[in-house]
Protein backbone atom coordinates (compact mmCIF):
# COMPACT_ATOMS: atom_id res chain seq x y z
CA UNK A 1 0.00 0.00 0.00
CA UNK A 2 0.96 3.92 -0.73
CA UNK A 3 1.84 5.35 2.60
CA UNK A 4 0.48 8.66 0.16
CA UNK A 5 -3.10 6.99 0.13
CA UNK A 6 -3.33 6.43 3.85
CA UNK A 7 -4.92 9.09 6.14
CA UNK A 8 -2.81 11.29 8.00
CA UNK A 9 -3.40 9.74 11.42
CA UNK A 10 -2.37 6.59 9.90
CA UNK A 11 0.87 7.61 8.26
CA UNK A 12 1.74 10.03 11.52
CA UNK A 13 1.11 6.61 13.40
CA UNK A 14 3.71 4.79 11.18
CA UNK A 15 5.94 7.16 11.23
CA UNK A 16 5.79 7.66 15.18
CA UNK A 17 6.26 3.72 15.06
CA UNK A 18 9.35 3.79 12.72
CA UNK A 19 10.81 6.68 15.32
CA UNK A 20 9.56 4.61 18.62
CA UNK A 21 12.07 1.00 16.11
CA UNK A 22 14.69 2.99 16.04
CA UNK A 23 15.33 4.49 19.13
CA UNK A 24 14.51 1.09 20.93
CA UNK A 25 17.43 -0.37 18.60
CA UNK A 26 19.74 2.64 19.62
CA UNK A 27 18.82 1.69 23.22
CA UNK A 28 20.09 -1.71 22.43
CA UNK A 29 22.92 -1.30 21.13
CA UNK A 30 24.47 1.32 23.07
CA UNK A 31 23.15 1.04 26.94
CA UNK A 32 22.74 -1.46 29.35
CA UNK A 33 19.24 -3.26 29.62
CA UNK A 34 16.77 -1.40 30.53
CA UNK A 35 18.00 2.11 29.74
CA UNK A 36 17.73 4.80 26.83
CA UNK A 37 19.74 7.88 25.81
CA UNK A 38 18.01 11.16 27.68
CA UNK A 39 18.30 13.05 30.79
CA UNK A 40 17.86 12.19 34.66
CA UNK A 41 14.74 10.39 35.69
CA UNK A 42 12.80 7.69 35.37
CA UNK A 43 13.94 5.90 31.49
CA UNK A 44 10.98 5.52 28.92
CA UNK A 45 12.58 2.12 28.02
CA UNK A 46 12.67 -1.00 30.68
CA UNK A 47 13.40 -4.27 30.19
CA UNK A 48 11.47 -7.33 32.06
CA UNK A 49 12.66 -11.65 31.63
CA UNK A 50 9.87 -13.24 30.69
CA UNK A 51 11.53 -17.00 30.32
CA UNK A 52 12.93 -19.75 32.89
CA UNK A 53 15.48 -20.51 31.12
CA UNK A 54 16.95 -22.76 28.70
CA UNK A 55 19.34 -21.73 25.71
CA UNK A 56 16.90 -18.77 24.73
CA UNK A 57 16.11 -15.73 27.08
CA UNK A 58 13.38 -13.20 25.73
CA UNK A 59 13.04 -10.07 27.04
CA UNK A 60 10.13 -7.54 26.82
CA UNK A 61 11.01 -4.07 26.09
CA UNK A 62 8.38 -1.63 26.62
CA UNK A 63 8.61 2.17 25.74
CA UNK A 64 6.44 5.03 25.65
CA UNK A 65 6.56 8.26 23.28
CA UNK A 66 5.03 11.18 24.33
CA UNK A 67 1.16 10.72 25.05
CA UNK A 68 0.46 7.77 22.26
CA UNK A 69 0.09 4.68 23.50
CA UNK A 70 3.13 1.86 25.31
CA UNK A 71 4.28 -0.06 22.71
CA UNK A 72 6.24 -3.48 23.31
CA UNK A 73 9.02 -5.31 21.39
CA UNK A 74 10.14 -8.67 22.25
CA UNK A 75 13.93 -9.19 21.95
CA UNK A 76 15.18 -12.75 22.40
CA UNK A 77 18.55 -13.30 23.71
CA UNK A 78 21.27 -16.45 22.24
CA UNK A 79 23.92 -17.21 24.33
CA UNK A 80 27.41 -17.50 22.43
CA UNK A 81 26.30 -13.95 21.05
CA UNK A 82 27.59 -11.39 24.05
CA UNK A 83 29.16 -8.52 23.06
CA UNK A 84 31.73 -6.64 25.95
CA UNK A 85 29.96 -3.64 27.73
CA UNK A 86 33.20 -2.42 29.27
CA UNK A 87 32.23 1.17 27.71
CA UNK A 88 28.88 1.20 29.98
CA UNK A 89 30.94 0.60 33.54
CA UNK A 90 31.87 4.05 35.02
CA UNK A 91 34.96 2.15 36.11
CA UNK A 92 37.52 -1.04 35.52
CA UNK A 93 36.60 -4.26 37.12
CA UNK A 94 37.53 -4.80 40.66
CA UNK A 95 36.08 -8.21 41.91
CA UNK A 96 35.58 -9.19 45.13
CA UNK A 97 35.34 -12.66 47.30
CA UNK A 98 32.08 -13.08 46.18
CA UNK A 99 32.32 -11.96 42.62
CA UNK A 100 34.70 -14.64 41.99
CA UNK A 101 32.55 -17.49 43.52
CA UNK A 102 29.76 -15.97 41.45
CA UNK A 103 32.06 -16.55 38.14
CA UNK A 104 33.63 -19.02 38.86
CA UNK A 105 30.75 -21.63 39.71
CA UNK A 106 28.97 -20.01 36.32
CA UNK A 107 32.10 -21.27 34.83
CA UNK A 108 32.20 -24.73 36.17
CA UNK A 109 28.27 -25.00 35.15
CA UNK A 110 29.05 -23.31 31.98
CA UNK A 111 26.50 -21.49 32.35
CA UNK A 112 26.27 -17.71 30.70
CA UNK A 113 24.88 -14.87 32.23
CA UNK A 114 21.78 -14.40 30.63
CA UNK A 115 20.98 -18.18 31.60
CA UNK A 116 21.86 -17.86 35.05
CA UNK A 117 20.02 -14.66 35.43
CA UNK A 118 17.05 -15.74 34.08
CA UNK A 119 16.68 -18.85 36.33
CA UNK A 120 17.69 -16.18 39.25
CA UNK A 121 14.95 -13.43 38.20
CA UNK A 122 17.52 -10.60 38.12
CA UNK A 123 18.55 -8.95 34.96
CA UNK A 124 21.59 -10.21 33.65
CA UNK A 125 23.46 -6.83 34.05
CA UNK A 126 23.02 -7.18 37.79
CA UNK A 127 24.55 -10.26 37.42
CA UNK A 128 27.29 -9.16 35.67
CA UNK A 129 27.51 -5.85 38.53
CA UNK A 130 27.98 -8.78 40.78
CA UNK A 131 30.42 -11.03 39.09
CA UNK A 132 32.57 -7.47 38.55
CA UNK A 133 32.78 -5.72 41.54
CA UNK A 134 32.55 -6.21 45.41
CA UNK A 135 29.00 -6.10 46.62
CA UNK A 136 26.54 -6.79 49.27
CA UNK A 137 23.10 -8.25 47.76
CA UNK A 138 20.07 -8.84 49.14
CA UNK A 139 19.35 -12.15 51.52
CA UNK A 140 17.16 -12.82 48.77
CA UNK A 141 19.08 -11.93 45.68
CA UNK A 142 21.87 -13.95 46.92
CA UNK A 143 19.47 -16.90 48.07
CA UNK A 144 17.83 -16.59 43.98
CA UNK A 145 21.76 -16.34 42.53
CA UNK A 146 22.63 -19.50 44.57
CA UNK A 147 19.79 -21.52 43.41
CA UNK A 148 20.41 -20.66 40.06
CA UNK A 149 24.30 -21.60 40.60
CA UNK A 150 22.91 -25.27 42.08
CA UNK A 151 24.43 -24.13 45.62
CA UNK A 152 24.08 -22.15 48.72
CA UNK A 153 24.56 -18.69 49.94
CA UNK A 154 26.67 -20.00 52.90
CA UNK A 155 29.48 -21.70 49.87
CA UNK A 156 29.23 -18.28 47.54
CA UNK A 157 29.94 -16.19 50.95
CA UNK A 158 33.03 -18.72 52.17
CA UNK A 159 31.33 -21.10 54.59
CA UNK A 160 33.62 -23.86 55.29
CA UNK A 161 36.75 -21.75 53.45
CA UNK A 162 38.79 -22.90 56.05
CA UNK A 163 37.65 -26.93 55.77
CA UNK A 164 39.68 -29.65 53.72
CA UNK A 165 39.89 -29.06 50.25
CA UNK A 166 37.46 -31.26 48.02
CA UNK A 167 39.29 -31.20 45.26
CA UNK A 168 41.86 -29.53 43.25
CA UNK A 169 41.57 -26.75 40.44
CA UNK A 170 42.60 -29.20 37.59
CA UNK A 171 41.83 -26.37 34.76
CA UNK A 172 43.78 -23.61 36.47
CA UNK A 173 47.33 -22.65 37.11
CA UNK A 174 48.47 -22.62 40.53
CA UNK A 175 50.66 -19.56 41.75
CA UNK A 176 52.37 -19.91 45.26
CA UNK A 177 54.23 -17.15 46.40
CA UNK A 178 56.85 -16.87 49.71
CA UNK A 179 55.71 -14.47 52.27
CA UNK A 180 57.84 -12.35 54.43
CA UNK A 181 58.05 -12.09 58.17
CA UNK A 182 56.14 -8.94 58.06
CA UNK A 183 53.63 -10.09 56.09
CA UNK A 184 53.28 -13.18 57.84
CA UNK A 185 52.62 -11.27 60.88
CA UNK A 186 50.37 -9.36 59.63
CA UNK A 187 48.33 -12.73 58.80
CA UNK A 188 48.28 -13.75 62.27
CA UNK A 189 48.10 -11.21 64.30
CA UNK A 190 44.55 -11.08 64.68
CA UNK A 191 44.51 -14.70 66.02
CA UNK A 192 42.15 -17.77 65.78
CA UNK A 193 42.65 -21.19 65.10
CA UNK A 194 46.11 -22.75 64.73
CA UNK A 195 47.64 -26.23 64.95
CA UNK A 196 50.22 -27.19 67.47
CA UNK A 197 52.76 -29.91 66.74
CA UNK A 198 55.42 -31.66 68.82
CA UNK A 199 57.23 -34.94 69.46
CA UNK A 200 55.75 -37.36 71.44
CA UNK A 201 56.82 -40.95 73.10
CA UNK A 202 54.61 -42.83 69.85
CA UNK A 203 55.67 -39.99 67.53
CA UNK A 204 54.71 -36.39 66.18
CA UNK A 205 51.86 -35.19 66.85
CA UNK A 206 49.17 -31.89 66.14
CA UNK A 207 46.42 -30.34 67.71
CA UNK A 208 44.29 -27.68 66.95
CA UNK A 209 44.10 -24.49 69.21
CA UNK A 210 42.70 -21.29 69.81
CA UNK A 211 45.59 -18.59 70.35
CA UNK A 212 46.89 -14.61 70.37
CA UNK A 213 49.46 -12.95 69.13
CA UNK A 214 50.77 -11.18 72.47
CA UNK A 215 54.14 -8.89 71.77
CA UNK A 216 55.35 -10.99 68.99
CA UNK A 217 54.91 -14.43 71.07
CA UNK A 218 51.94 -17.08 70.39
CA UNK A 219 49.80 -17.06 73.55
CA UNK A 220 47.60 -20.70 73.82
CA UNK A 221 45.54 -21.95 76.79
CA UNK A 222 45.26 -25.32 78.11
CA UNK A 223 44.50 -27.12 80.95
CA UNK A 224 46.41 -28.53 83.96
CA UNK A 225 47.42 -32.44 83.02
CA UNK A 226 46.95 -31.74 79.45
CA UNK A 227 49.39 -33.11 76.55
CA UNK A 228 50.36 -29.35 75.65
CA UNK A 229 50.75 -28.78 79.11
CA UNK A 230 53.38 -32.15 79.30
CA UNK A 231 55.37 -30.69 75.83
CA UNK A 232 55.02 -27.11 76.80
CA UNK A 233 58.80 -26.39 76.89
CA UNK A 234 59.64 -28.74 73.81
CA UNK A 235 60.44 -27.50 70.74
CA UNK A 236 57.60 -27.31 68.81
CA UNK A 237 55.90 -26.40 65.31
CA UNK A 238 52.55 -23.84 64.93
CA UNK A 239 50.99 -24.05 61.55
CA UNK A 240 48.03 -21.15 60.65
CA UNK A 241 46.00 -21.51 57.24
CA UNK A 242 43.28 -19.82 55.78
CA UNK A 243 41.83 -21.54 52.73
CA UNK A 244 39.07 -20.75 50.22
CA UNK A 245 38.18 -24.29 48.06
CA UNK A 246 36.14 -22.24 45.88
CA UNK A 247 38.30 -20.12 44.79
CA UNK A 248 41.39 -22.34 44.58
CA UNK A 249 43.40 -19.58 46.67
CA UNK A 250 45.07 -19.36 50.41
CA UNK A 251 47.72 -19.11 52.75
CA UNK A 252 49.84 -20.87 55.03
CA UNK A 253 52.33 -19.48 57.74
CA UNK A 254 54.57 -21.91 59.58
CA UNK A 255 56.25 -20.82 63.21
CA UNK A 256 58.83 -22.92 64.93
CA UNK A 257 60.93 -22.55 68.18
CA UNK A 258 60.67 -23.24 71.57
CA UNK A 259 57.45 -22.89 74.04
CA UNK A 260 57.20 -22.74 77.96
CA UNK A 261 54.49 -22.09 80.60
CA UNK A 262 54.07 -19.26 81.67
CA UNK A 263 54.79 -18.96 85.46
CA UNK A 264 55.94 -15.76 86.39
CA UNK A 265 53.21 -14.31 88.49
CA UNK A 266 53.47 -10.58 86.64
CA UNK A 267 52.84 -12.24 83.43
CA UNK A 268 50.85 -14.81 84.07
CA UNK A 269 48.51 -11.96 85.77
CA UNK A 270 49.22 -9.68 82.42
CA UNK A 271 47.99 -12.56 80.19
CA UNK A 272 44.86 -12.88 81.90
CA UNK A 273 43.99 -9.65 81.85
CA UNK A 274 44.69 -8.49 78.58
CA UNK A 275 45.24 -12.09 76.19
CA UNK A 276 41.63 -12.59 74.54
CA UNK A 277 42.37 -16.04 74.10
CA UNK A 278 39.52 -18.16 74.68
CA UNK A 279 39.45 -22.11 74.10
CA UNK A 280 36.40 -23.34 72.30
CA UNK A 281 36.42 -26.81 74.54
CA UNK A 282 34.70 -26.36 78.33
CA UNK A 283 36.24 -26.71 80.89
CA UNK A 284 39.07 -24.77 82.56
CA UNK A 285 42.27 -24.18 80.89
CA UNK A 286 44.43 -21.71 83.50
CA UNK A 287 47.94 -23.00 81.75
CA UNK A 288 49.40 -20.24 79.32
CA UNK A 289 51.84 -21.73 76.58
CA UNK A 290 53.98 -19.21 75.18
CA UNK A 291 55.91 -19.85 71.81
CA UNK A 292 58.96 -18.04 71.11
CA UNK A 293 59.69 -17.96 67.35
CA UNK A 294 62.86 -18.41 66.23
CA UNK A 295 61.70 -19.14 62.26
CA UNK A 296 58.41 -17.62 60.55
CA UNK A 297 57.66 -18.67 57.09
CA UNK A 298 54.98 -18.65 54.86
CA UNK A 299 53.44 -19.21 51.21
CA UNK A 300 50.36 -18.13 49.34
CA UNK A 301 49.19 -19.89 46.46
CA UNK A 302 46.31 -18.75 43.94
CA UNK A 303 44.81 -20.05 40.76
CA UNK A 304 45.44 -17.58 37.75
Amino acid sequence: MNAKSLPPTREATLAEAHATVTELTEAIDARPPGRVPGGPGPSPCTMQNTGEGGDAVPAVLTAQRGRGPARTMTVTYIPGQEHSSEETWPSPPDPGDLSRRIARRRADLKLSRAQVAARAGISPRYLEYLERYPARPSVLALRQVAAALRTTPAMLLGAGAQGPARHGCPAAVPVTVKLGQAECWRLIAAGGIGRIGFTTASGPLVMPVNFAVVAGTIVIRTAHGSLIQAHAFDQVAFEVDDLDDALCQGWSVLVSGPAHQVLQPDELRHLREHCAVRPWPSGEHEVYVRIAPTRITGRSVEAQ
